[in-house]
C-alpha cells in the first residue's frame, strides 16, 4: 500500500507540475453505450495479468491531498493470443457515484478506440472511502473482440466522467510485478499522458488463439455440398456459414446459411446448399466466420437449370 501511495504523491507532482510528454485524443464521454453481457459460447483463455493488490487509486475527478484532479488510467499489455475477447480490473465505486465506468482498447494513446464499452456504477461494490483487497471486485469489461498482433503493445484505457465526487476505484500495486506493460496516468481527460514504469494495474485480459478453416465443395447435380475443414491447432468458436446466388433467374433460394458452436481441429461441418429452381449462370458466394477466424470468402461459378446445378 504504501508504495502505490508514493507512486500517487509522485505522479501528482509531476502531473502538475511540469506536464506530460504523451499527447492523446480526448475522451468522448457521449460514446455509444454497449452492453456488458454479450452472448458467447465460445471458452476463452487467460492472456495477462497482474493481480497481486497493493492499495487502490481514485479514477475520476474527486480531492487527492487538497485539490481536486479528473485521473484516468491506461494500462499497457502485450497479447499473446490474436483475438482480445474481455478484460477485467479490481475495482471498486465511490458512494456518490453516478456516471458509468469506460474502458477502451487503443492501439496507442493517440490512437482512436478499437473497442470502447461502459460498465454502470451499480455492478461495482460501494466503499465509503479508500477500499481494502476485501472491499473491492474483479469489474468484466466485455467489449466486442477484438484482433490484436501477439507481441504488440496495446493499451486498456479506464476513465469516467469529469463531475465532482464522481469516482471509482482502481487497484494496483506499486512495484513493477508485470512485465510487459506499465501505467499511465492522465489529469485533464486524456489530453495528456504521464508514464510510471514503477506500476501496474490489477488486470486481465482474455483471449482466442486464431485457427484457420478450408473450405470444399463436392458437386452434386441437385443439392453441391460444402464442407468446412478446420485445419489449425485450435478450436474455431461460432462458425457461421452464409451462401448467397446471385445472376441468372432464380425463383428459389437465393440465401442460405448454417452455424457451429465449434469446431475442433481436424473435425469437418457439412453444409448442404438447399433448393434452388432457376435458369442460366449464377454466382455462388460462400462467406464463412468464426470469432478466432478471419473471415474466408469462396466464390463458385455455376449453370442452373431448373432444379439441376452445374459446377463451372
Amino acid at each position: 500500500m504504501k508504495k502505490l501511495v508514493s507512486c500517487i504523491v509522485i505522479c501528482l507532482m509531476v502531473l502538475y507540475g511540469i506536464g506530460a510528454a504523451v499527447t492523446a485524443t480526448n475522451q468522448d464521454q457521449r460514446c455509444f453505450k454497449k452492453s456488458t453481457t454479450i452472448g458467447r459460447s465460445y471458452i476463452d483463455e487467460l492472456d495477462q495479468s497482474m493481480t497481486d493488490f497493493d492499495g487502490a487509486l481514485p479514477l475520476g475527478r474527486t480531492n487527492i491531498f487538497g485539490f481536486y484532479a479528473n485521473l484516468s488510467i491506461a494500462q499497457s499489455f502485450i497479447p499473446q493470443k490474436e483475438v482480445l475477447t474481455r478484460t477485467y480490473f479490481l475495482m471498486a465505486r465511490n458512494e456518490s457515484t453516478t456516471y458509468p465506468c469506460f474502458l477502451a482498447v487503443r492501439e496507442n494513446l493517440t490512437a482512436k478506440d478499437l473497442a470502447i464499452v461502459s460498465v454502470e456504477p451499480s455492478e461495482f461494490p460501494s466503499v465509503n472511502g479508500t477500499p481494502t483487497e476485501e472491499q473491492v471486485a474483479w469489474i468484466e469489461f466485455n467489449f466486442s473482440d477484438v484482433w490484436v498482433v501477439p507481441g504488440k503493445t496495446y493499451y486498456l484505457v479506464v476513465y469516467t466522467a469529469n463531475i465532482t465526487d464522481n469516482y471509482y476505484w482502481i487497484s494496483g500495486n506499486g512495484t513493477n510485478i508485470y512485465p510487459n506493460g506499465t501505467v499511465f496516468l492522465s489529469i485533464d481527460d486524456g489530453k495528456t499522458w504521464s508514464e510510471f514504469t514503477d506500476a501496474d494495474g490489477c488486470f486481465k485480459t482474455y483471449g482466442l488463439h486464431e485457427t484457420f478453416l478450408e473450405i470444399t465443395i463436392s458437386p452434386s447435380s441437385i443439392k453441391p455440398t460444402i464442407v468446412i475443414k478446420n485445419v489449425g491447432n485450435y478450436t474455431a468458436w461460432d462458425v457461421t456459414v452464409n451462401c448467397t446466388v446471385s445472376g441468372g433467374l432464380v425463383l428459389i433460394g437465393r440465401i442460405f446459411s448454417d452455424s457451429k458452436s465449434e469446431l475442433l481441429p481436424g473435425e469437418e461441418m457439412t453444409f448442404q446448399i438447399g433448393l434452388i429452381l432457376g435458369f442460366g449462370k449464377v454466382l455462388i458466394r460462400l462467406q464463412v466466420t468464426a470469432a478466432n477466424v478471419k473471415e474466408i470468402v469462396h466464390e463458385q461459378n455455376a449453370m442452373i437449370l431448373l432444379f439441376f446445378i452445374f459446377l463451372i
